[in-house]
């Protein structure tokens, strides 16, 4: 698991997924259920007893996606049309108002109309660790309104009004962010880490930081200390929390006695075998500590905008080592039902889908099962990645590029854990702006580095003005 936020690493457990070792993503270990982790602190190790009963399971409906929003309309009565909306589909924001058009003197030429104040367009950026301000912006900014010229004074007639300054289009109201709108405050490449090691690091990293990422969400809701961090005045005030759920795999490994898939030694075997099993004879419980997280999370986030990273190898229970293996098509109806349990009550939430870097074709016998409508992002999760090749891991054949063009999808990258969950340290390979930019190139949108040097502030400043702007701002 992780540190921290992540399973401490004194409980002895490790990441886990169904394929070679070297592939997988999953955490391990037993962990919380219960009590809220407070601002930078560790979790406590709750008992692994049953989660809240929830009603029998439904299949999910599969949520319409939302049309995208049509750029700026043009005006119809002169002036030039308002600027187009953002290429995330954000809400436009409106253009300037057309300026009245000069009086016309007697006998005079009538003065010009002020141009059309051009609408800003507006904000965006992304990230399983990606950066706001606590209010994601939808609108554009103020546009600017051209001064009319005035009439031209006619033989024996009264020189003409000059035309009405145009009046700028207003600036786009802040507030909660809708999946369609925008998820960061700014459209560049987004970088974030572990909560407790931004607050260490203090200012000089923070205020290079987009998102943070807090500890796994493992059972019934406990991450209040989310809500605090990020709220005005917290000490991640600004940035977007980007929180990995684990509650299927947790539960079913704490009340089977299961390990992850490269962990031998636990009484009830591995989630290779008997995880889809177990996940599907404890899926009411499941899906109750989903709704418990989206209440929780309503009543203490204030409409600030949150990315739920789901459920790390979700593909590992289609696989043939499975006692009872879920269908592809299921693993999309069991996660639909699991965003829809989180939407809940957080109907403004961002979703992200995770991306096992071993399926084969790029995902495109995966991604197809799932209703990609309801999900913003896709993302790496724990195992390491490459950032100076085209291939997400060098020992796996699926790229960057091509896992983004089969789901549709930008990509939130991260660079992974040591043993146990310990810390692997830096990864200085995506601290090369060449590398950024060719995995922008590739539709990354940003990078969690899970342990950076307290000087990774400085690093960040010093990189980003050679850095390109990703191809898609979500």
């Amino acid at each position: 698991m992780k540190t921290r936020w992540l399973l401490p690493s004194f409980l002895g457990l490790t990441l886990g997924a169904c394929s070679p070792a070297p592939s997988t993503e999953g955490t391990g270990g037993v962990t919380e259920t219960g009590g809220e982790t407070s601002a930078g602190g560790t979790s406590p190790n709750g008992t692994g007893g049953a989660l809240g009963s929830g009603g029998a399971s439904n299949g999910g409906g599969i949520g319409s996606g939302g049309a995208a929003t049509s750029g700026g309309a043009t005006a119809k009565t002169g002036g030039a049309t308002s600027a187009g909306g953002n290429p995330g589909g954000g809400v436009t924001s409106a253009g300037g108002s057309l300026a009245s058009g000069g009086a016309s003197g007697t006998g005079g030429r009538q003065g010009s109309g002020g141009a059309v104040g051009s609408g800003g367009s507006g904000d965006a950026g992304v990230g399983r660790d990606a950066p706001p301000s606590s209010d994601a912006k939808a609108g554009g900014g103020a546009g600017s309104g051209g001064a009319g010229s005035g009439g031209a004074k006619s033989t024996g007639g009264v020189s003409a009004t000059g035309g009405a300054t145009a009046t700028g289009g207003a600036t786009g109201a802040g507030g909660s962010t809708t999946p369609a709108g925008k998820v960061f405050s700014q459209c560049r490449f987004h970088f974030g880490t572990i909560d407790s090691i931004a607050i260490n690091a203090g200012a000089s990293m923070i205020s290079q930081l987009d998102f943070f990422t807090p500890g796994w969400m493992m059972g019934t809701f406990s991450q209040g200390g989310v809500c605090t961090e990020s709220a005005p005045g917290g000490k991640l005030a600004g940035l977007v929390p980007v929180d990995v759920t684990y509650i299927s795999a947790n539960y079913v490994k704490n009340q089977n006695k299961l390990c992850d898939c490269n962990v031998s030694g636990c009484s009830g075997g591995d989630l290779c075998k008997y995880g889809s099993q177990y996940i599907t004879q404890d899926w009411a419980a499941i899906l109750a500590a989903y709704t418990s997280n989206s209440q929780g999370f309503s009543k203490c986030l204030g409409g600030r905008p949150i990315v739920f990273e789901m459920e790390p190898d979700w593909y590992q229970y289609t696989g043939s080592s499975e006692t009872q293996p879920w269908t592809a098509a299921q693993a999309g109806t069991n996660m639909t039902a699991l965003v829809n349990a989180l939407k809940s009550s957080l109907p403004n939430a961002v979703f992200s889908m995770d991306i096992s870097p071993w399926i084969s074709n790029n995902g495109s016998g995966w991604y197809p099962n799932f209703d990609m409508s309801l999900f913003t992002f896709i993302n790496t999760s724990g195992g390491g990645t490459a950032a100076d090749s085209t291939k997400i891991r060098t020992n796996n054949s699926m790229t960057w590029a091509g896992v983004s063009q089969v789901a549709g999808k930008p990509i939130l990258a991260d660079t992974g854990y040591g043993a146990n969950g310990g810390s692997a340290g830096p990864d200085p390979a995506w601290d090369v702006a060449a590398n950024i930019n060719a995995r922008i190139a590739d539709g990354v949108v940003s990078i969690s580095q899970y342990n950076p040097a307290n000087t990774w502030g400085t690093t960040i400043s010093g990189i980003r003005s050679q850095l390109n702007a990703p191809k898609v701002c979500p």
